[in-house]
């Protein structure tokens, strides 16, 4: 995660870096006027003051930051890599149908989330059969993907939970061609996993 350096931030918001001690820090509401008061520990007087408009302006700084080095780190992604991103109609082992998942990025790592669940399924199922924080949770919208690192031409090093059993395993994706993604789980060693297809939806 991107953060602005603690110096920097107060200097936009007209502060500079002080010897002495921050001892009372006022806010009231995210856009009333924001205070910021430093004491000189001897002589108890306020020393600076800081203005809304320039904290707000730190404010728009910062978010700008964010954007900018998130675009930054998209574009260094290889082309392959970044086809994994998007829509997709998941189709299990056997070629059938199941439900769909959107793969995105989230500081520079790929998760995926259920969009629909697979045939025959409801939207208000739950996930009976998984554990810890996955137990008892709605399918869709579940973020069953995480933390899949760039990986030469691959996604990997990163978990993906069955609804349907519950367990949970590691997981390499990489794209083929534009138009389809596969995804292999397995447990310790890729050679005994098993393989999906998944086909990008327009």
């Amino acid at each position: 995660m991107v953060q602005v350096p603690v110096d920097f931030a107060l200097q936009i918001c007209g502060l500079k870096p002080s010897p002495f001690k921050l001892t009372r820090y006022s806010l009231s509401g995210w856009f009333s006027p924001l205070t910021h008061s430093l004491y000189n520990p001897q002589q108890g007087a306020v020393i600076l003051k800081t203005t809304r408009r320039n904290c707000l302006y730190a404010f728009a700084f910062a978010l700008l930051t964010l954007i900018f080095v998130a675009e930054a780190r998209a574009q260094q992604l290889s082309p392959k890599l970044q086809d994994a991103i998007g829509h997709w109609q998941v189709l299990d082992s056997n070629g059938r149908p199941g439900g769909k998942v959107e793969t995105y990025l989230k500081d520079g790592m790929l998760f995926g989330r259920v969009t629909e669940l697979r045939p025959g399924h409801s939207p208000r199922d739950l996930c009976e059969k998984c554990s810890g924080e996955f137990s008892n949770k709605l399918i869709l919208g579940m973020v069953l993907m995480r933390d899949f690192h760039p990986n030469g031409a691959d996604w990997a090093e990163g978990t993906v939970v069955d609804p349907e059993s519950g367990k949970q395993y590691q997981g390499k994706i990489w794209a083929v061609g534009t138009g389809s993604l596969h995804l292999r789980g397995f447990v310790g060693i890729s050679l005994l996993g098993r393989t999906e297809s998944w086909i990008r939806i327009p």
